[in-house]
């Protein structure tokens, strides 16, 4: 048997070269494979002992009779070899010993004669393929579509009347975001088993900071160079909240305030929507982590783990933005938690990519054309008065999705074709610095050009940034983005975004404490120091004197730089109620809280702008004075709508009555009705808003008469067309440009005069300040020193302290 096996193995030896050994191929010389000729060194020939060498039982795994026959034949076949083998030295191989004869064979054990075999090893278990996650690549879709959101915003703002609704783009900017976003974690999770915070916080730092920085630091010198003072110190305030990512809500906190409404426009106002992503980027990858960790990294039931919180936050931020919207639409817009759903819903696409590239082509088309159709009717249908977000904010949010999965189906259709163009793919490409930098442009070189706004000087703006816009892509976005040192290191990328907050926070600490220019240290106006004009004839004078003027003087009270805390004290005491209030405090008592007397004062924030004259008046007069004032609430009994919370101000209808049930309790001696000419009723049309206003002042005058010995009515004060210390910041040697025409300033004449009309007819006193405010048909912004509004429509607390005298010559004290 030995013989057999040898001659065997001297058969094996003899075969050519190349011939494959049995079991597996024998190893070739690296050259050999190449036929390229150029090798330095021809490959040297094999010889017979060499190729006997690599052969043997331990490579052919041949069974012996004995196990002292093969450790002969190992043992012959060592000594001939003449160079070491390819393959690793084995063990001999040992047969099994044959079962006993009187034994059965054990189970498994084949049986030829006396000689067993053993049984075929079982087939190895099916290896199951890796687990891996596609990414979705450039899009060049998606790029299009960034094209379209910043364009239907760009349009908005130039102030084009069919694109009212341009503000829709921003959903399509949370969509996509929340899209690429979990797209790239859920994939880094497969490819990696984790997600790496520090990578994930360095890739959005170079991605999103430095353009974001450089457009800050701009816009701060701008607004330091070009704003006026009286809106400087809160812009600062904006920078420096746009910095640490929370200026969405200090915009919610500002626009739910009355006296803000009128103010002019932040030159950071887009940076509301970057907050709300940022607020995102710290949440999501968070939430994702926790849900590794929960399913123990189980990858298989990742997806349907973030898919079911996903469609968690969808409903529960979709409740949140429709609810919260009925209450406070500026909260319900600008807040993160009313917006995660639109974020979300693009994360559910994400995380159902395998399926959405099944989309038949059929189904794309279809989704794509109507998708596109959805957010640009939304754009163009939408408007300022559109109650927004909300379920409005569905057909934008819908239409992206459908565009995003239609462009992720198997073969082209013609959105996704569309999109794919050059222009779109060009203004896609800048869309992040374009929408970075439209905004203050369109804001401040007005200010800086001293134009006026219009569509046509908005339209060469746009332009212009543009042309900004594709230099910061070239030269920040891309190079900070794509710089080898940040990409590789992500302690380089997190430091890159530490620098750029402690860039903008040092511009900003310049402009306000190195060279600020509103003063910290001053005193607020001293409403006791201020003279009371004596009669008319005086009055007549100085606004003769003020319509005259074309300079303003060097000292103006209260000053340019603190107008905007020259606010009655109610305001400060909680006297004066906001929007969503409805109860007063106690003790909103002024003059003599002793007095026999008590006065009412009821109205809006136009009858809480007269408490500096009637507070002088009760003290005066020794009578108690009760304010029961709340913002954009009229003492007329009708049914209104409020603008900035984008619905029926039913506060104001319920606080009015509680008001009336308190006047019936006191039994005053006299009550004062204050109210701006409302254009705003629940369901009446502009131009049809005389009868019921008429109807409603009827109403009220009646309910209060019975209860009140003298009522008296003060008619509206005038009305500028924008906010009047900011334009004679701007106009400081050309103060007539801020002058208010009175038949401008005047509010519905027609109505305001039937409706003092119908209160004398009623028997009530009634005050029609007009003569203090207006000469000759001009009403002069600035009056003996003074600044006669602290907004485009409230009195300074000065002004009105001044005209007390006035005023008490009119009341039946």
């Amino acid at each position: 048997m030995r013989v057999r096996i040898v001659g065997l193995v001297t058969a094996q030896a003899d075969r050519a070269p190349d011939a494959p050994s049995m079991g597996r191929p024998r190893p070739r010389h690296p050259q050999t494979e190449n036929s390229d000729m150029t090798s330095p060194q021809p490959p040297r020939p094999q010889t017979r002992a060499a190729t006997g060498g690599g052969v043997n039982e331990e490579t052919l795994h041949l069974p012996s009779t004995t196990p002292g026959a093969a450790s002969s034949s190992a043992a012959a076949a060592q000594t001939q070899r003449t160079a070491p083998s390819p393959y690793p030295v084995r063990p001999p191989f040992r047969a099994p010993a044959p079962p006993p004869p009187t034994s059965p064979a054990p189970p498994g054990i084949r049986t030829t004669g006396a000689h067993p075999r053993p049984a075929p090893a079982p087939a190895p278990a099916p290896v199951r393929p890796p687990q891996r996650w596609e990414g979705v690549g450039f899009r060049p879709d998606i790029q299009g579509l960034r094209a379209v959101a910043v364009a239907l915003v760009v349009l908005s703002h130039i102030g084009l009347p069919f694109a009212a609704g341009g503000y829709v783009g921003v959903d399509v900017f949370f969509v996509v975001s929340g899209f690429l976003i979990t797209s790239l974690l859920v994939k880094e999770a497969f490819d990696t088993g984790k997600i790496s915070l520090a990578g994930f916080y360095a890739r959005r730092a170079r991605r999103i900071l430095p353009a974001a920085t450089v457009v800050t630091i701009a816009t701060v010198v701008g607004a330091w160079l070009w704003f006026p003072v009286t809106r400087l110190e809160d812009v600062m305030q904006d920078a420096f909240t746009v910095i640490v990512y929370v200026v969405n809500y200090r915009f919610i906190a500002e626009q739910t305030e009355y006296l803000n409404a009128d103010q002019m426009p932040s030159p950071f106002q887009q940076y509301w929507s970057l907050a709300v992503e940022e607020q995102f980027y710290v949440v999501w990858p968070l939430l994702l982590i926790g849900l590794l960790l929960l399913i123990k990294r189980d990858l298989r039931k990742l997806v349907g783990a973030a898919a079911a919180a996903c469609a968690g936050i969808f409903a529960l931020s979709f409740v949140l933005s429709v609810m919260i919207t009925e209450v406070s639409q500026p909260a319900a817009y600008y807040a993160a938690h009313t917006r995660a759903w639109e974020l979300a819903a693009g994360a559910l696409l994400a995380l159902s990519l395998p399926t959405l590239k099944k989309t038949p082509k059929g189904l794309a088309w279809v989704l794509g054309i109507a998708g596109l159709a959805a957010i640009i009717a939304s754009g163009v249908l939408y408007s300022d008065t559109t109650p927004f977000p909300g379920y409005t904010a569905l057909l934008p949010v819908l239409g992206t999705m459908m565009v995003i999965a239609a462009g992720t189906g198997a073969g082209a259709n013609p959105v996704t074709s569309l999109l794919s163009t050059g222009p779109f793919q060009f203004l896609g490409k800048i869309s992040y610095s374009l929408y970075l930098w439209h905004w203050p442009i369109l804001i401040l070189i007005p200010l800086a050009v001293g134009a006026e706004p219009s569509i046509l000087l908005g339209t060469v703006l746009v332009a212009c940034a543009v042309a900004v816009s594709q230099l910061t892509y070239q030269y920040v976005e891309e190079p900070l983005r794509n710089a080898r040192p940040l990409k590789t290191n992500n302690v380089w990328g997190l430091v890159t975004g530490v620098a750029c907050s402690l860039m903008g926070i040092a511009m900003v600490l310049t402009m306000t404490v190195g060279f600020g220019k509103v003063p910290e240290d001053e005193e607020p106006v001293d409403l006791d120091a201020v003279e009371e004009v004596e009669d008319g004839s005086e009055i007549e004078a100085k606004l003769r004197d003020a319509v005259a003027a074309t300079t303003a003087p060097e000292e103006l009270s209260p000053s340019l730089a603190s107008v905007g805390e020259d606010k009655p004290v109610i305001y400060d005491d909680g006297c004066h109620l906001e929007f969503e209030q409805t109860e007063w405090p106690e003790d909103c008592v002024y003059g003599d809280p002793n007095g026999a007397q008590t006065m009412v004062l009821v109205g809006d924030s136009h009858a809480a702008q007269w408490f500096p004259a009637f507070e002088a008046i009760a003290s005066d007069n020794g009578w108690k004075l009760v304010t029961r004032t709340k913002s954009s609430c009229t003492p007329v009994s009708v049914r209104v709508d409020n603008t900035n919370l984008g619905r029926e101000y039913t506060e104001c209808e319920e606080a009015r009555e509680d008001v009336f049930d308190e006047i019936d309790q006191m039994q005053p001696a006299m009550v004062i009705l204050v109210s701006y000419e409302s254009i705003d009723l629940s369901g009446v049309e502009p131009d049809e808003t005389t009868g019921p206003w008429l109807d409603g002042w009827t109403e009220t005058i009646e309910r209060v008469q019975g209860s009140a010995e003298r009522v008296v009515a003060i008619a509206d004060t005038p009305w500028a067309d924008g906010p009047v210390p900011d334009c004679v910041a701007s106009h400081e040697d050309s103060l007539q440009e801020c002058n208010i025409d009175q038949a401008e300033g005047v509010r519905l004449p027609e109505r305001r005069a039937e409706a003092m009309e119908l209160q004398r007819g009623l028997g009530v006193t009634v005050v029609d300040p007009l003569e203090w405010f207006c000469y000759e048909e001009v009403c002069p912004a600035v009056v003996d020193g003074m600044l006669v509004f602290r907004d485009g429509h409230h009195v300074s607390t000065p002004y009105m302290r001044s005209l007390a005298g006035l005023l008490a010559a009119e009341l039946p004290l």
